[in-house]
């Protein structure tokens, strides 16, 4: 029996909390879910874990065994098609005996091939657009990044009560407290690189340190940076550094470009899918005026800075304002977290 939409939607938000599972070590590989259903029941479900590792499907089908013989499955990605680390998704629900095939969208990633067609091909129903906003949602970083080539912008920003990103001397240290900077943690270990400029780097001597090791990246258009402290142990983590200077650092590597685009196109070729925008005032302000910002974490600390640094946007008019959609607003102790989205929709990317 086919189960109903509201049946259907249950299930697939059921998948996207298994892929979740996977949303910090699947990259550059998506975090995909999979659940499968048989009589009103979940009788297997898995996630993709990391690259080489099996997918969700089939992580699925080994729970289940028999009981995947005509089961629907609930996968949060068009199942693949192609031979790579693993084999193809498709085979394997072909071959288990899976009846009906339930996902939100196709994959726009080429190399996927067309799993929805081999399904078809082989007898399978496939229903296309169940839960389609949430998986969006979930994999909003992957679908940008396969679709455009560039990273997914996150920019984290802390600021004052008043609205300063940092004291009049440049101080930022601290503007929220433990409880802000631990919550902001989450999102450097989702993340496949963070990114600073020069005189973030200079003023706060930071780590950058994350579960998992994002790759550590560095605007510094002189070659300013001294190669001392945290940046340069790679045992934390690899630095890269964007320079337009011929200074070589013996502990980093270093790459001749200096343009917005131009650096996240090569963030994008090396498998960074988000990038977590940590600079201050200068670099905000450069990703907002290039129209580079996808999301925003917000934090407001419990603070007053005065006569401090802002974001220069040159914003004449309140008729000039950019807009954006508030997601939601977390109490951290004496702080408040606030993620907006900008204008850019996951829905005007197509999707299936």
């Amino acid at each position: 029996m086919q189960e109903n939409k509201d049946q259907q939607l249950f299930f697939m938000r059921a998948a996207i909390r298994e892929g979740e599972k996977g949303r910090n070590t699947a990259p550059p590989n998506p975090w995909v879910g999979c659940v499968l259903v048989k009589n009103g029941e979940i009788v297997g479900s898995g996630y993709h874990a990391q690259a080489g590792c099996p997918h969700a499907e089939a992580m699925a089908l080994a729970e289940a065994k028999e009981n995947a013989r005509g089961s629907t499955a609930y996968v949060t990605l068009e199942p693949c098609a192609h031979h790579g680390r693993t084999p193809p998704c498709t085979t394997a629900l072909i071959q288990a005996g899976v009846k009906r095939v339930v996902i939100p969208f196709l994959d726009p990633d080429p190399t996927s091939l067309s799993g929805f067609e081999q399904l078809k091909n082989a007898g399978i129903e496939v229903i296309i657009g169940i839960g389609k906003e949430e998986a969006e949602l979930s994999l909003a970083p992957y679908l940008y990044h396969r679709r455009t080539g560039l990273p997914y912008c996150l920019l984290k920003t802390a600021i004052s009560i008043d609205g300063c990103m940092a004291a009049p001397d440049g101080s930022s240290k601290w503007i929220t407290g433990e409880m802000a900077r631990k919550d902001a943690r989450q999102f450097r270990a989702q993340s496949q690189a963070i990114l600073i400029g020069v005189e973030t780097a200079i003023q706060d001597k930071p780590t950058l340190s994350a579960e998992g090791k994002p790759l550590r990246v560095i605007l510094d258009r002189k070659g300013r940076l001294p190669e001392e402290g945290a940046l340069f142990d790679s045992t934390i983590a690899p630095t890269l550094i964007f320079t337009e200077s011929n200074r070589v650092w013996k502990n980093a590597e270093s790459c001749k470009a200096f343009s917005l685009k131009e650096i996240l196109l090569e963030l994008g070729r090396r498998g960074v899918m988000q990038l977590f925008v940590e600079g201050g005032a200068t670099i905000h302000s450069q990703f907002m005026k290039e129209n580079f910002v996808q999301e925003w974490v917000v934090y407001v600390g419990n603070c007053f800075l005065g006569n401090g640094k802002r974001m220069d946007l040159n914003i004449t008019s309140i008729d000039l304002a950019p807009r954006f959609q508030l997601e939601s607003v977390l109490k951290l102790c004496n702080d408040v977290r606030m993620i907006y989205k900008t204008s850019y929709t996951i829905s005007k990317r197509g999707g299936g």
